[in-house]
């Protein structure tokens, strides 16, 4: 059984790898053809909207699917099937009545998400949203798909998923954006979602749950169940796409080409984060999910652990981005449409982004554990927490720094979220003061390390790289930085590096 979940995150961890490496040579050639200009700005807005749809309803959809599903089926396989087609029929018709409503206040909404917009940008935005809108039911049809095939341990098909969606885009970008600019890219983003489903729906198709059943009332016990289960699900999804709307919100009243700036640092700096994060998330969580069945009490040494791994892994990959940050926008986006100044304004959020991404990681690591111990609920509260200090250091910061304010103050609502988490799990958990010192201490040791490891960077960095090409600069960096780490970490005895280390060869065996 063991071997079999490591094939499985193998499989999941290379697939996902190339949706992600397709996925930023989709960002790559939106900044070569668009840049950062006012259409594609508009873009990015517009597409913000069907994405918080999804992720307020299509990912609880999944998670929560699977828990129902598997007790159902545990009863009558009959029976499991006709309420997963009647819950699917259900979340349907919301989704086409959302994606109507949402149809006609699109004008409404768009001046709501970007006040900064000139007339004619509002126009394109409104445009664009109407047609990428009905993506939200395609996505809700792919969620409930994902939930089953999950279940019934076929891993492949969901994952792949959004390799069709990012070559189809890809090829809008290069092909029809010379005859329907950034409305081709719009329409290819619409199919790309249906694509998403497609993929899906032969895997899928033999287990007769994707039907419609309208037979709601005889099931109406199933579906208040499964609504109210869903709701700090989906109010965790909308707090986090949520910050997304923040910072675009206020980067609309700034410079022209701010909102694409924003996505591109984003893009480019959860590249390597979602990659590693997933590899070790996909190693650890099984293990997260047995001890807190089995004894919560043990699960503390291994977040404890966990947490401190997560930080090390990301001192010498959050070190070079910060020091590296011009020379990785220049070699990811530099080229045709995307000029200097687009250079500049990318460079200044990536670099402020950069500084919340360690506490990204932490918070994805803890919301799990949350959802380990069947306690969504704090999820939901560390979110909404996150968006009221997003939005008021926004408020003070985006004055004063502009876009790399907007940058920061996502950051800042990151570790605020957090520390909020981390709060929450030692209430849940009652943490004992003596383990939740070593838990602060561990990461205050961290934080040394990553200022030390930075430093040192900082003074290297300056002797060799104006002689050395960009590429060849940021590879010494990127060696500098992982010696750097090893070694502190060694001065400082911080046991997770052996830790760290079994994980590493636990992966180079699944591969």
């Amino acid at each position: 059984m063991k071997k079999q979940l490591i094939q499985a995150a193998g499989l999941i961890t290379g697939i996902a790898i190339i949706s992600k490496v397709l996925g930023f040579v989709r960002e790559l050639l939106m900044a070569s053809y668009f840049g950062t200009s006012t259409v594609a700005d508009a873009y990015f807005v517009a597409s913000i909207i069907p994405v918080l749809l999804f992720s307020a309803v299509g990912m609880s959809i999944t998670t929560g699917i699977i828990p129902l599903y598997a007790e159902l089926k545990k009863r009558h396989s009959l029976e499991a099937r006709n309420v997963v087609g009647v819950l699917t029929t259900l979340f349907l018709i919301v989704a086409l009545v959302i994606t109507i409503i949402a149809i006609l206040i699109t004008p409404i909404v768009t001046q709501w998400m970007a006040p900064g917009f000139t007339k004619e940008q509002w126009h394109v935005t409104n445009v664009l949203t109407i047609i990428m809108l009905p993506s939200f039911c395609f996505y809700v049809l792919s969620a409930v798909s994902t939930g089953i095939l999950e279940y019934e341990k076929e891993f492949a098909p969901p994952a792949m998923g959004a390799i069709p969606q990012n070559i189809l885009i890809i090829i809008s970008i290069v092909v029809l954006s010379q005859f329907y600019g950034i409305y081709g890219v719009a329409i290819a983003t619409l199919l790309g979602a249906i694509s998403q489903f497609l993929v899906q729906y032969p895997f899928i198709k033999k287990y007769k749950v994707i039907r419609l059943n309208f037979h709601f009332k005889t099931y109406s016990p199933f579906i208040k169940r499964t609504f109210f289960s869903f709701m700090p699900l989906i109010m965790t999804s909308i707090a986090f796409q949520f910050n997304t709307v923040i910072d675009r919100f206020f980067a609309s009243g700034l410079v022209d080409g701010s909102v694409s700036a924003l996505n591109y640092a984003n893009k480019l700096m959860f590249l390597p984060l979602s990659i590693i994060l997933l590899s070790f998330i996909t190693v650890l969580f099984p293990s997260i999910i047995d001890t807190a069945a089995e004894n919560k009490k043990e699960l503390i040494p291994l977040i404890i652990s966990g947490m401190t791994i997560i930080s090390l892994v990301g001192i010498p990959i959050s070190a070079v981005m910060l020091i590296e940050s011009r020379t990785l926008i220049e070699v990811a986006y530099e080229r045709g449409a995307f000029n200097t100044e687009a250079t500049r304004l990318t460079t200044i959020a990536f670099f402020f982004y950069t500084i919340g991404m360690i506490a990204i990681a932490l918070k994805e690591f803890l919301n799990r554990s949350f959802i380990a111990l069947q306690n969504e609920k704090m999820t939901m509260i560390a979110a909404l927490v996150s968006i009221i200090v997003n939005i008021i250091f926004s408020l003070i910061l985006t004055p004063l720094m502009g876009i790399g304010g907007v940058a920061l103050a996502t950051s800042i609502s990151m570790v605020s979220q957090t520390v909020v988490l981390l709060y929450f799990l030692r209430k849940d958990l009652g943490i004992p003061r003596q383990e939740m010192k070593e838990l602060l201490f561990s990461q205050g040791k961290v934080l040394a390390m990553f200022l030390l490891v930075t430093g040192v960077l900082f003074g290297l960095h300056k002797l060799y790289h104006t002689y050395l090409p960009a590429l060849l600069s940021l590879s010494v960096t990127t060696i500098i930085a992982i010696i750097a780490t090893i070694l502190v970490a060694t001065l400082l005895r911080i046991s997770e590096m052996e830790k760290f280390a079994e994980w590493t060869r636990t992966l180079k065996r699944r591969t």
